[in-house]
């Protein structure tokens, strides 16, 4: 089972070709690592910043606790 949120991120960087250096809104690359691993948690400023670079609603990018 893969995150709602991490599914999303991933989508975006196949659709737009992106690494993982290309999301400056998350961070440097460690902490996107961090954040595809579900190591760490998207920031509200993060989601904030996806969502209108990539013209999603917030809660594509919300993880909901098991």
């Amino acid at each position: 089972d893969v995150p709602a949120h991490i599914a999303v991120l991933h989508v975006l960087m196949d659709q737009h070709k992106l690494t993982r250096s290309d999301l400056p809104e998350i961070g440097d690359k460690t902490m996107v690592n961090s954040v595809l691993n579900n190591k760490r948690p998207l920031t509200k400023p993060a989601i904030e910043k996806l969502c209108i670079r990539f013209k999603l609603r917030p809660y594509m990018l919300f993880s909901l606790p098991k």
